[in-house]
């Protein structure tokens, strides 16, 4: 089989950076303009998102990029390689290179063949040889389509990062696509509030290591490559966004790191040793064999890592990278394959700025080597391991005698990535491109989106000046938390044993104490403290929101929920206004309705219903139970039979609600007994009275049959009062009307100091 690296065609493309798998974290996408089945808007969703991108990153778009639905790609995803384009020979190739290092060995079948597959779970990617971003069109598209835009206009204002091709120097890939997939994950995830509030909280603390504590890494061999860029990246394109704007991305792609030691340990990574291997000689040491060249690739620290972690060495399993292995300076190998079963060879250099390094690498290496072979399942004998000066090198026993050759391979030191590219990417001899220079100008009309003059959105610009002022300003603790812990705990009680029939109040009541228990859970977390900085306010409560209730259809009119999204609103409006004397005084007059939770500028006073029950008792009826439904009860009532529209608009008469009291009365006459609902609410103005009436009426029948309320009711519009009566009942609404007690009350306070009422005290 010829090598692979001699057919660098459609095959190998999607295996650059530019075809590098969306990150794990990016959010999926949408359609486009030549979609199978286009929607204008979804086109309009698209086509804006890439103006705006466009206005965030400040680069030309040179050609013109074509937007196509993901099912329109054919290529398949390789596990394991990190590419989605790949002919079966040479997927088999690096599999069995990578095994043979005993670094990874994907299961046979699993590689992409060029005819579709296993991508289609991908959200998004970006084909620079088609010049086309591929999008899947089942989801949001403004995280995605960014996303992956971001990557077309990288490709075309720095095409010298081409050569970032993973099959030549994976380590080298890793490390250079850190800046571009980092750089790719700002832009994308600027468009979702999710992504910009984790964002704004991963920034490590100052000593440690740049991987964010909120990605799941782990330097095992697979992953210590393949999601390197998306571990790193972010942090690394946030930090110089936010010091030199969109040149500071720009500087990172004229100059990425030449190794993942450069992004894993900046202040100790140096200049790297690329190596060429004497493959020639190498291969005439085995005539007999016929034994093919098969993959030769870089390791580099975090692939030595992953190695000694996959095979148990106890050093290499922390979280952090073993000190010798900072050491490192670079490495190369080459993998034969050979006709048998178990006969491959394998030729390893590694370099090292230190011998104490050196002799380091080559012990744990030694320890590790039977599991290394035993895993791979490829060569046909343990390999020596070998140290010599600064070097280590290991060789399969078909390499016996061939140290010398291998330890003095040409090698040609770099410290900067310009340097490398200058010199034809040694040690290929020429940099990978995937475009003839025809591909590199295009003729095609040019879109009028991306204009240099047009200004960044104003969310992006916003979200940016908050992230830098959690960067710089620390976020003031919160004091007397301890008393401000066992207030919230009392009111809570409080609440509970004197509003047991008024969930309203109860709901408002648990946004204040809740809201400021999260915030001191928020105050006692390092990584959770910049949260309130890290989201504006107005989208504090969506992203609760979707954080905790993503399968809520409702969320914004629950009970349930409400508190739990609004409340920390309410919390920190209150803490930035008066610091923790603002937490007690919300502590100590918290809202008195769902109302006030949902509107706090509104200042109207809420009405309280008493029903006259000892009158009831005198003509032979008693309330069973009494409860107050408040705007949310009303708003779930009329989206369940469609007399709202299922959003986040409250209807405009339900801002005019004062109080609503609930009951059933039960009637035991000897003639007939008769029961039913009786509701009794308050509003601002006649005309608010009327459209709830109007809104009682148009209940579909399904409605009074589930919530048992009276289709044929009584229902009386008095001024600021609506009275729903239950037929069976409606000799008592004159009684109702003239002895039910409403009292009015401007804030909690009034309404403890005035016992509580209905009840007749507080308990």
């Amino acid at each position: 089989m010829p090598s692979p690296e001699s057919h660098l065609g459609r095959a190998i493309d999607a295996g650059s950076a530019w075809f590098a798998w969306l990150a794990v974290a990016a959010a999926s996408a949408t359609t486009s303009a030549v979609a199978a089945e286009p929607e204008d808007a979804w086109q309009r969703v698209v086509e804006q998102t890439m103006a705006e991108t466009c206005a965030i990153r400040g680069l030309p778009l040179k050609r013109p990029v074509d937007v196509r639905p993901m099912s329109r790609f054919q290529g398949g995803y390789t596990e394991g390689i990190g590419s989605t384009v790949w002919e079966a020979e040479y997927a088999d190739a690096w599999r069995d290179g990578w095994c043979a290092l005993g670094v990874y060995c994907a299961p046979r079948g699993k590689t992409g063949t060029g005819r579709g597959g296993t991508a289609s779970n991908r959200p998004g990617l970006y084909d620079v040889v088609e010049n086309a971003l591929y999008i899947d069109t089942a989801a949001d598209a403004r995280s995605t389509v960014a996303h992956e835009f971001v990557h077309a206009l990288q490709h075309q204002n720095f095409p010298d990062m081409n050569a970032l091709h993973l099959w030549y120097n994976r380590d080298l890939s890793a490390a250079g696509n850190t800046v571009i997939e980092g750089g790719a994950h700002i832009v994308g995830w600027s468009f979702s509030g999710q992504e910009r509030v984790r964002l704004c909280l991963m920034a490590p603390e100052p000593g440690e290591s740049r991987r964010p504590r909120w990605w799941d890494w782990e330097p095992n061999a697979f992953r210590a490559h393949e999601v390197f860029p998306h571990a790193f990246g972010p942090e690394i394109a946030l930090a110089n966004l936010l010091d030199g704007g969109t040149d500071g991305l720009d500087r990172m792609l004229a100059d990425p790191p030449l190794s993942t030691l450069a992004v894993l340990k900046p202040a100790a990574a140096g200049p790297v040793d690329f190596i060429h291997l004497p493959v020639d000689v190498l291969a005439a040491a085995l005539p007999e064999s016929n034994c093919e060249i098969g993959l030769r690739n870089t390791a580099g620290a975090v692939g030595i890592w992953g190695l000694l972690r996959q095979h148990g060495d106890a050093v290499a399993a922390g979280d952090e990278i073993p000190d010798f292995l900072t050491h490192w300076s670079g490495d190369r190998f080459v993998h034969y394959r050979c006709p048998g079963e178990h006969d491959d060879e394998l030729a390893w250099l590694t370099r090292w700025r230190t011998t104490e390094a050196a002799l380091a690498f080559a012990a744990h290496l030694r320890g590790v080597v039977p599991s290394m072979v035993e895993y791979g399942g490829v060569l046909g004998a343990e390999p020596v391991v070998v140290v010599r000066n600064r070097a280590v090198v290991v060789l399969t026993p078909g390499f016996d005698g061939l140290l010398d050759a291998v330890a003095e391979a040409e090698t040609r030191t770099f410290s900067r990535y310009r340097e490398w590219i200058a010199s034809g990417c040694f040690p290929q001899g020429v940099c990978y491109d995937p475009l003839d220079k025809t591909q590199a100008t295009s003729s095609g009309e040019m879109p009028e989106m991306c204009t240099q003059s047009a200004p960044a959105p104003s969310s992006f610009v916003d979200w940016v000046a908050r992230v830098r002022q959690v960067r710089n300003v620390p976020v003031p603790r919160i004091a007397d938390t301890p008393q401000l812990s066992e207030d919230a705990g009392r009111l809570a009680v409080f609440c509970t044993r004197n509003a047991a029939r008024n969930t309203d109040l109860k709901t408002a009541c648990r946004a204040a104490y809740g809201g400021v228990s999260y915030l001191l859970r928020l105050d006692a977390e390092p990584d959770w403290r910049r949260l309130t900085r890290c989201v504006d306010l107005t989208d504090l409560r969506p992203w609760l929101e979707d954080a905790y209730f993503a399968d809520s259809q409702r969320a914004f009119a629950s009970p349930t929920v409400v508190p739990a999204t609004y409340g920390p609103v309410l919390a920190v409006r209150a803490f930035e206004r008066d610091g923790a004397s603002g937490l007690s005084e919300l502590l100590a007059a918290p809202p008195m309705s769902s109302l006030q939770v949902l509107r706090p500028d509104l200042a109207a006073p809420v009405e309280l219903i008493g029903l006259p029950h000892a009158t009831l008792a005198a003509h032979g009826c008693r309330v069973d139970a009494s409860e107050s439904q408040g705007i949310l009860g009303i708003w779930n009532l009329s989206m369940d039979y469609d007399l709202a529209p299922e959003d986040d608009a409250m209807p405009a008469y339900l801002l005019d609600w004062r109080g609503d009291r609930q009951a059933f009365v039960r009637c035991d006459s000897d003639d007939r007994p008769s029961s039913g609902w009786v509701w009794i609410s308050r509003w601002q103005s006649p005309d608010a009275a009327r459209s709830f009436a109007r809104t009682y009426r148009a209940l579909a029948p399904a409605a009074f049959e589930e919530t048992g309320l009276d289709a044929a009711a009584d229902v009386q519009v008095d001024e600021e009062t609506v009275w729903i009566v239950p037929s069976e009942l409606a000799e008592l609404t004159p009684l109702l009307q003239d002895e039910t007690e409403i009292r009015s009350y401007a804030d909690f306070r009034d309404w403890v100091a005035g016992g509580c009422f209905p009840q007749s005290s507080c308990n």
